[in-house]
């Protein structure tokens, strides 16, 4: 069978001396990356770096030796193509840095236009609670958002891990147990530890610890404590006996 350059075999019913004949042969350029001597790397490198190394590519197969290995007008692509993509490439670099810098600024404008908003929405805010602190149907009419009433939280439960440590001092003794979530204080008592002993309050807190002082020394007493809520005093705790230092 014969073949010609084309690659058109003749028994493809082709008729060269009618119509336009088979497509041109164009020549391809196979490449393998195997073998390629090469280390581009390119999906690595940044724009700036294909830049740069496009720029040292092309200053140095222009000069010799490479003027001479590799003759100006067997290269693929030729020189001036070559320097028309470098150039396109960095065209388009230099509008993409000049675009960032534009858009930078006007980030750092539009940040400074937030704080200003920010702070004229605040000051407005604190005028209308300073007008009408509690009016809520009039602070509820002017668009922004309220919070919400905190909600009681409800019975406590009674305080738990209630214990006394004597001090080294006469007739002082601390008390401590767990804090109970919601509280607000805690009420604390105590009394002689008989069956006919008063409870009487002995001091009243922020946090789940006191320290009691002027008890009479070696004497038995017994404490309990209670947290106090949004919806009052809960439940009392077990009680604790101590001997008094």
């Amino acid at each position: 069978m014969p073949r010609f350059d084309s690659h058109a075999h003749f028994d493809q019913h082709e008729t060269y001396d009618s119509g336009s004949g088979p497509p041109p042969w164009k020549p391809q350029i196979r490449t393998n990356h195997k073998a390629m001597k090469f280390k581009l790397e390119l999906s690595k490198k940044t724009v700036e770096e294909k830049l740069t190394l496009g720029t040292q590519h092309i200053n140095a197969s222009t000069a010799e030796p490479a003027a001479t290995f590799f003759p100006a007008a067997s290269r693929v692509p030729l020189n001036a193509a070559m320097q028309a993509i470098q150039d396109d490439l960095q065209t388009a670099a230099d509008e993409v840095a000049s675009a960032e810098v534009v858009w930078k600024q006007k980030i750092q404008a539009r940040d400074v236009k937030v704080a200003e908003w920010d702070q004229a929405l605040t000051a407005r805010a604190a005028y209308y609670e300073a007008a009408m602190p509690n009016n809520l149907e009039a602070l509820s009419s002017v668009g922004l958002p309220l919070r919400a009433a905190p909600a009681p939280v409800g019975d406590l439960p009674a305080p738990t891990n209630l214990r006394g440590t004597p001090r080294d001092i006469a007739g002082q003794v601390d008390l401590r147990c767990t804090t109970v979530k919601g509280a607000g204080s805690y009420e604390w008592e105590c009394k002689l530890h008989t069956d006919a002993g008063v409870w009487e309050q002995v001091k009243i807190s922020l946090g789940a610890s006191i320290r009691v002082t002027s008890l009479t020394s070696l004497t038995l007493y017994a404490f309990r404590v209670r947290a106090i809520g949004s919806a009052g005093p809960g439940a009392w705790s077990d009680e604790v006996v101590v001997r008094a230092p």
